[in-house]
């Protein structure tokens, strides 16, 4: 059908303009051209990368029934066995879901798309595969990759592996269940501002968020492309590392990997030596002022760092006041970028985009919106709110974001590593059923303080345990709730693709103590 002149009438109205009445038809004329390319396009085949199913056939897939699936950890059960040999031989992982796995149910967190099923597999998966890595399935993913906490998918609440009734943390909630609870050995997830590293912090596991571009966000949904990250997440240091090993590198599609090396020339990241002799420790004195800072976090981590000093390294305190500003910068880059992303309005990239699950999606009408979240619904009305009375905030914050990157960058250059606490508390109770948005949001407050930063900068950041605490009082229900002990995560800052050296870090701290005991190992 041809636009008509109520077509126009409407975009008008959008645009909140006027067009001449005398210029109407010549207006009608040009989006009948503009509708007539579309069409062309629509009409043509999309690319996707061919996918080996002969090799790496997909079997098993199913959505497990709750009671299989008591930590809410899988979104979808499938098996996809690897190559006999690689550096992924034995190990078994799951994939967060957002992250493209052709032929098999992609959630998303969401039941507003209840039926998308990837055509091509990300650029993680064929690696990972080629690498003889087992995929045992999709982990939960919190809705639309929107929350820190583990209580907005539409399986339930995603339960701590250390305590029930308590978060994983988001989004990548079911992997840090999963591995922390050892149902898989590794697991890929994503993070636009803390979404590896958080439920690495509260579920005991490792996470890691490489250097921006180091790891192919190609075939995974996206968020707000220039926070874009996909990472490993594991029980061990040199797991996780093992996994980046495997995954990293260009791959000619995402426009992402400015500056990354290729696949077939990686730099090992596989750690060797746990001397640190040398090697100059920063702690960010920023990253323990939050005021959600709780004082056994502050007190675990900070005996965390001097253990280092055991290992060779030296430790000095350095100031980067710019990272207690990342927090507004980043809401703006995130709420705007994030909200057109979910329009359907991402453009100017020239990586894959997965328009299945778009096609899918779009348009929004009022039942899509009454199923999803509050935060998908509150980046939706603080994205447009933004872009109506800010139109070039985002622009500015995106500007901002070079000097506080260039303040991290001296910072690396007086030291080797930044270190902090990943999270300024330890995992929190789930929000109650049927709070309201104000409510959802205010159990995540400060849960980000110190990683969102770091998705704009690009610098890689590893999040690791090193010790237990205490739930904070208001969780504290029945005497039982005082004996429960939670995870406490330290944060390694790297320079721009010297992931290496945060591995190292984290490695020799893992090599020569038990985080659960405290005890030295050797």
């Amino acid at each position: 059908m041809a636009p008509t002149l109520e077509d126009l009438a409407f975009v008008e109205q959008w645009l909140n303009l006027t067009i001449k009445p005398e210029q109407r038809n010549d207006y009608l004329a040009l989006i009948t051209v503009t509708d007539n390319a579309a069409k062309a396009v629509m009409d043509m085949p999309d690319f996707a990368p061919p996918v080996d199913y002969g090799r790496f056939p997909r079997t098993d897939i199913y959505i497990p029934a709750n009671e299989d699936n008591p930590r809410r950890g899988w979104a979808c059960k499938a098996t996809v066995k690897g190559a006999p040999e690689g550096l992924l031989k034995g190990k078994n992982i799951c994939l967060k879901d957002n992250i493209c796995l052709a032929g098999v149910p992609c959630q998303f967190g969401t039941d507003v798309v209840k039926d998308f099923i990837p055509e091509a597999d990300a650029t993680i998966v064929s690696r990972i595969l080629e690498n003889g890595g087992t995929i045992l399935g999709k982990a939960t993913c919190e809705n639309m990759s929107h929350g820190a906490a583990s209580f907005t998918s539409p399986n339930g609440p995603v339960q701590n592996p250390y305590a029930d009734g308590f978060s994983t943390g988001g989004s990548s909630s079911g992997c840090g269940t999963l591995i922390g609870k050892g149902e898989v050995d590794m697991g890929m997830g994503g993070d636009q501002g803390g979404s590896v590293r958080i439920p690495a912090a509260f579920c005991g596991v490792v996470g890691l968020k490489a250097t921006f571009g180091l790891v192919p966000y190609t075939g995974v949904l996206s968020s707000e492309r220039s926070l874009d990250h996909v990472g490993p997440m594991a029980a061990t240091v040199k797991d996780a590392a093992l996994l980046l090993q495997a995954v990293a590198g260009y791959d000619g599609l995402d426009d992402r990997q400015l500056g990354a090396p290729s696949y077939d020339n990686l730099p090992s990241y596989i750690p060797t030596s746990r001397d640190l002799s040398g090697l100059r420790i920063g702690v960010l004195k920023e990253g323990f002022t939050s005021v959600h800072m709780s004082p056994e976090v502050e007190q675990v981590v900070r005996s965390a760092i001097a253990k280092l000093k055991n290992l060779g390294a030296e430790i000095k305190e350095v100031s980067v006041p710019a990272h207690s500003q990342g927090g507004s910068l980043m809401h703006v880059i995130n709420k705007m970028g994030s909200y057109q992303t979910r329009q359907g309005r991402a453009v100017g990239a020239r990586g894959l985009y997965v328009n299945g699950f778009l096609e899918k999606l779009l348009p929004w009408e009022q039942s899509k919106w009454d199923e999803v979240h509050s935060f998908v619904q509150g980046t939706s009305v603080s994205g447009e709110y933004a872009f109506q009375h800010y139109p070039t905030v985002y622009g500015r914050a995106m500007n901002i974001m070079h000097r506080v990157k260039a303040d991290y960058d001296k910072a690396l250059s007086e030291v080797d590593v930044l270190v902090m606490p990943t999270v300024p508390f330890v995992a929190r109770r789930h929000v109650e059923t049927g709070s309201g948005p104000l409510a959802c949001v205010e159990k995540c407050a400060g849960i980000v303080a110190n990683t969102t930063t770091f998705n704009a900068t690009g610098h890689p950041a590893l999040a690791f345990p090193v010790g237990f605490g205490s739930p904070a009082k208001e969780d504290i229900l029945t005497p039982e709730d005082e004996a429960i002990r939670l995870p406490i995560s330290m944060q390694i800052v790297g320079r721009m693709w010297e992931d290496v050296t945060c591995i190292k870090v984290a490695a020799a701290w893992e090599d020569t103590w038990n985080w659960k005991t405290g005890q030295r190992k050797i």
